[in-house]
């Protein structure tokens, strides 16, 4: 399996290896996956080769454009993820990277939407450095940040509050081996309340207590 990607490419072929690393590719064969926020499409085109069925979404039109003329065999939608509102029905898997904390409004109700529609989340995102449950708002732009212009990023708290109240079996990575491109992980929490763009977390989350029956 193989997929070309100019878009932080260490970074991005390093997460999909660390989920390698710890998932066989044949585990995601047949599977129903749902890429959120897929910017350029590379990890669903990913999963596509390894057999899985893969709806991308995601934000911006000049970039669904950019997935259909790259990765022609790619299902993708253009919506608005900021919302609390769910459309998309059950899978078996969601793939949430990078998108949460671009969002200005739905925080909660987006990742307890992804939680509920599915039996296992990849959820990887930057990480506010705060022990309260809290989200940090910035400005923003550009084509791969919030469709409002304001981002919100969220502490470890926040969304691990989530999780447990959700009765979810959860794992949260520090792993080196996910750093690229000066995207970290192996950063040790102080609680002092900074913020660093570069500085992020990585989530597997199952739904124990929500049985997704029908898929």
């Amino acid at each position: 399996m193989s997929v070309e990607t100019n878009y932080h490419k260490d970074w991005q072929i390093n997460r999909m290896n660390f989920i390698l690393s710890l998932y066989s590719e044949d585990f995601f064969k047949d599977k129903k996956i749902l890429e959120l926020g897929s910017y350029n499409g590379y990890f669903g085109e990913c999963f596509r080769k390894m057999g899985a069925t893969v709806l991308s979404v995601e934000g911006r039109p000049q970039n669904v454009s950019s997935i259909k003329h790259n990765f022609p065999e790619l299902p993708v939608e253009c919506r608005n993820l900021d919302t609390n509102t769910w459309e998309w029905g059950k899978w078996d898997i969601i793939i949430n990277f990078g998108l949460i904390y671009h969002f200005e409004k739905y925080h909660k109700e987006h990742l307890e939407n992804c939680i509920n529609n599915c039996k296992l989340l990849f959820l990887e995102t930057v990480i506010y450095d705060s022990y309260d449950l809290e989200v940090f708002f910035k400005n923003e732009s550009g084509d791969d940040q919030s469709l409002s212009d304001v981002g919100g990023t969220p502490s470890t708290t926040y969304v691990e509050n989530i999780l447990n109240n959700l009765n979810t079996k959860f794992t949260k990575y520090s792993n080196s081996n996910l750093n690229g491109n000066g995207h970290h992980y192996d950063w040790v929490d102080t609680g002092l309340k900074n913020y660093d763009g570069f500085a992020r977390r990585f989530w597997m989350i199952e739904n124990t207590i929500n049985k997704i029956n029908k898929v």
